[in-house]
């Protein structure tokens, strides 16, 4: 199941549809919590997405980006949506981030050089997978 925010409360219903299908295609590739959050909120320029720090199953994907990358960018996030919800990926309210279980980083992202931010071992395994696990869900979406 999918639950939707907004900041100003207009619902994108493009939007819900493709977010819609693809969480179900990615979960049936990898593992994800019954219950996805998605908000879908204007991040502003150069940001297309990203996990919420706290909640195991919260993404935000960035409304001005085309409909056409939307599958994609959500995908990435929702491999970190299964890092955190497989344990793999921790982050504590500190800003502490565990990577099997070994401290990583105590830095929050926006205080990295974003070479040091790409270079993380969870976003070096999101680009790893990234291509399969999408090219998968997309398969499953397009025998729909």
């Amino acid at each position: 199941m999918v639950r939707f925010y907004y900041q100003d409360g207009n619902r994108l219903p493009q939007h819900e549809a493709i977010v819609k299908a693809f969480t179900v295609a990615v979960s049936k590739v990898i593992e994800l919590p019954p219950l996805v959050e998605v908000c879908l909120y204007n991040l502003g320029k150069n940001v297309y997405g990203g996990i919420d720090m706290f909640r195991i199953n919260r993404v935000g994907v960035n409304i001005e980006v085309p409909l056409e990358q939307l599958p994609k960018i959500l995908t990435h996030e929702l491999i970190h949506v299964h890092q955190k919800h497989t344990g793999t990926l921790k982050i504590k309210r500190d800003g502490s981030s565990y990577w099997h279980g070994v401290l990583i980083t105590k830095k929050m992202p926006e205080d990295m050089p974003y070479e040091e931010y790409e270079n993380l071992p969870w976003e070096l395994d999101v680009k790893h997978r990234l291509d399969q696990v999408f090219s998968d869900a997309l398969k499953l979406v397009d025998k729909k």
